[in-house]
């Protein structure tokens, strides 16, 4: 049996090329059943996210090729594309990728857990599809368990390494955030994460202020609790209400200046005002950081803490890659067992084979030989069988020691010259 690992990632090709390459979620259960139906493969499992495209596969049967006019049929993407961005592995190096990419550690964000569930999603889509053979199955399961171990034994994933997350942490440190008022500023794709960030953590109101507000209802329409939607002509007022103020706009200029702030302040009475810029240019006047009671954090302390912390994640990827050998040395074991029940089970099926002819020359030779006695036809049926069965063996043993391997001579030769113990009494 042959794993076979081939696709487009964010490490391969821009994402106008993974766009191309994507398979929708409607499309993946066709394209499965497709492979299926034309026997070209005994199990497939595809992967589809924003940030790649994989297809892990047992025994395919057909040149790449075809494969790859396979996918062009079920995504947007032609072959020449394919041919120039794709990748493969088999057998070990494809369940090393596998048990990476399960762990997080082929991600964008080094640790990210989300590709696990994604991962899980696509292990039921095959099995739903019926294309989740043996094999497979015990990769993914193998992937899965190793993962977890890694997530929990190691430090991958103790540490943010995302900007939004990382200013919503700081604000935990300085608040309980289920007291506090929180203003965005901006309604792009980080501001909506950090929006995401502080709904989990509790946050008791978000205040949304954006050049366009159309779009900052369209923001806030997505989100799991309701949010107010004000202009941006409205911060000077928001900004007295507001315990956190977290900024992140195209905008060419400051829209937070000193004086505006430190109005804010005196009518709140001095209550601290943590405020996070993450912003480039800069949302928020440098000078507001001279007011006391205004804790401001720029984009570059959020990044110095994101770097310690993706240096973190780092050593801990390196410690995860032991995890990973360990469990493509069990796989190696795992493969090695179900090689050999195969073989087993040939052999068992070739001493049922003997077992019937066998059967059927006894019952030809008490029918014809009269003579004979019923000792005499088994004496020689079960000769004539036991010559038969032998005869592989023989053969086996002559060829291993033409080829000077007594070692294994001597290892079989072992178990048929052994001595049978006996219980003493």
């Amino acid at each position: 049996m042959t794993v076979i690992a081939i696709g487009i990632n964010h490490k391969a090709a821009p994402v106008e090329i993974r766009e191309q390459a994507s398979v929708l979620p409607e499309k993946v259960p066709q394209f499965l059943h497709a492979l299926k139906n034309h026997g070209w493969a005994t199990g497939a499992v595809i992967l589809s996210t924003c940030n790649r495209t994989e297809f892990y596969i047992d025994n395919l049967t057909v040149p790449l090729q075809d494969f790859f006019a396979l996918w062009t049929e079920h995504a947007k993407i032609s072959m020449e594309t394919i041919e120039q961005y794709h990748y493969y592995y088999e057998n070990n190096d494809a369940v090393a990728h596998l048990l990476r990419v399960t762990a997080g550690l082929d991600s964008l964000i080094l640790g990210e857990p989300q590709i696990m569930g994604q991962l899980r999603n696509a292990f039921e889509y095959s099995k739903q599809a019926d294309t989740l053979c043996k094999t497979l199955n015990r990769l993914f399961q193998l992937a899965f368990q190793t993962a977890k171990k890694i997530r929990t034994e190691t430090n991958i994933g103790a540490y943010t390494i995302s900007v939004a997350y990382t200013a919503v942490q700081m604000a935990k440190q300085i608040f309980d955030l289920s007291e506090q008022r929180a203003l965005l500023v901006g309604a792009g794709e980080t501001i909506e994460l950090v929006a995401e960030h502080l709904i989990e953590a509790n946050i008791q109101s978000l205040a949304i202020a954006n050049r366009t507000e159309s779009r900052a209802k369209e923001m806030s329409a997505r989100l799991a609790i309701p949010s107010t939607v004000h202009s941006l002509d409205e911060i000077p007022e928001l900004l007295e209400k507001a315990d956190i103020v977290i900024a992140s706009t195209g905008a060419p200029f400051s829209l937070i200046s000193k004086e505006m702030a430190a109005r804010a302040l005196k009518a709140r009475r001095n209550k601290p005002i943590l405020m996070v810029d993450i912003a480039v240019p800069r949302d928020i006047d440098a000078n507001v950081n001279e007011l006391d009671d205004i804790y401001l954090y720029s984009v570059d302390d959020l990044n110095k803490i994101v770097e310690k912390n993706y240096q973190s994640r780092e050593a801990a990827a390196k410690e995860a890659e032991t995890y990973i050998q360990r469990s493509v040395s069990e796989w190696d074991d795992w493969l090695q067992l179900a090689d050999l029940s195969v073989h087993l089970q040939a052999i068992f099926h070739y001493v049922d084979e003997q077992k019937g002819v066998t059967l059927r020359k006894a019952k030809q030779l008490t029918h014809r030989e009269q003579t004979q006695s019923m000792d005499d036809v088994i004496d020689q049926v079960v000769t004539q069988m036991s010559n038969r069965v032998l005869h592989p063996l023989i053969n086996l043993l002559k060829t291993l020691e033409q080829e000077g391997d007594s070692e294994t001579v001597n290892k079989i030769l072992a178990h048929y010259t052994a001595a049978p113990k006996h219980k003493t009494r």
